[in-house]
């Protein structure tokens, strides 16, 4: 029912809505028999406003920084106001990013804890779209939302850097101006999102270089970028913008600076090539989303 309503504004309205919604929550947690249990909750407006009077630790699991989105503008002073009740309350914080662990501040305990991936969806065999072979290479992947984060700039400058190449991005549409600009230039191929994942992995796997070029915002530096540690999965070569969430994923993964070109990270990380199969398998077992999910319960329900 949460997810078909949106959000009232300001303080007041916020806290009547949240604990009306702790209320059903504990209603339905005293039913199951259950005891101080645990709270894991993605929203910060439910941390920051519940009760939990029948609850134990109750901890906020931020994988974004919603204060920095750009559609939710007019929440921006809620979800600060919710960001400095959350640390007033002394509830733990497990955030995808370090960026966004400082910027929540917690007094109460704190862990990063970045995204993973599913290791089963990231091996043999490969289920790739038809329409990948009639494009030239070198294939170069943007797999995402295209969103205004999307540095068109930088897409164009790999474009001309390599003429007769293609350059495919493919993800849901979130800003259509986006897309107008990318279509307008050469090399440059907008695909139809695809929604099944064994099409996604067998498109990661089969392209010469992924590509992540983001610009700076607050918002990119606070998020964990999921598509990086997919690009991985595949065993692909990565050019990515250096920002701080990115660095240490793996060594594959080449960092461009700001004010470099884009384009010659994309020719070193062309360089480098495929990340060999014995570390590509070690990396799915090391960043597997079982091993995220198991930090984050223990962290959640210790003492």
């Amino acid at each position: 029912m949460r997810l078909r309503r949106r959000d009232g504004l300001g303080e007041a309205t916020l806290r009547a809505t949240y604990q009306e919604y702790d209320r059903r929550v504990s209603e339905k947690s005293r039913k199951m028999g259950l005891k101080n249990p645990a709270v894991i909750t993605t929203n910060p407006f439910y941390a920051a406003y519940g009760s939990f009077d029948s609850a134990g630790p109750v901890t906020y699991y931020a994988f974004d920084d919603w204060a920095a989105f750009d559609d939710d503008r007019e929440w921006w002073p809620d979800y600060i106001r919710a960001y400095e009740l959350i640390r007033e309350r002394g509830h733990r914080v497990c955030s995808v990013s370090r960026h966004l662990l400082e910027r929540l501040n917690p007094i109460g305990p704190g862990i990063v804890v970045p995204n993973g991936i599913v290791p089963e969806e990231w091996q043999e065999p490969w289920k790739v779209p038809d329409w990948l072979w009639t494009l030239p290479q070198p294939r170069m992947l943007y797999s995402g939302a295209i969103h205004g984060r999307l540095d068109v700039g930088a897409v164009r400058e790999v474009a001309e850097r390599f003429p007769g190449s293609s350059v495919i991005v493919i993800g849901p549409v979130a800003d259509a101006e986006v897309v107008r600009r990318l279509t307008q230039i050469p090399g440059v191929h907008v695909a139809p999102e695809i929604t099944e994942r064994a099409l996604i992995a067998g498109l990661t796997r089969s392209v010469d270089v992924c590509i992540m070029p983001h610009h700076r915002t607050p918002l990119t530096a606070s998020m964990s970028p999921l598509k990086i540690y997919e690009y991985c999965a595949a065993g692909r070569p990565v050019a990515s913008t250096d920002i701080a969430p990115v660095r240490g994923i793996h060594k594959n993964v080449v960092l461009v600076s700001e004010g470099a070109s884009f384009a010659d990270g994309v020719e070193r990380a062309l360089a480098i090539g495929p990340i060999p199969e014995a570390d590509r398998q070690s990396f799915l077992v090391q960043n597997s989303w079982a091993s995220r999910h198991d930090a984050i319960l223990k962290f959640a329900l210790s003492a």
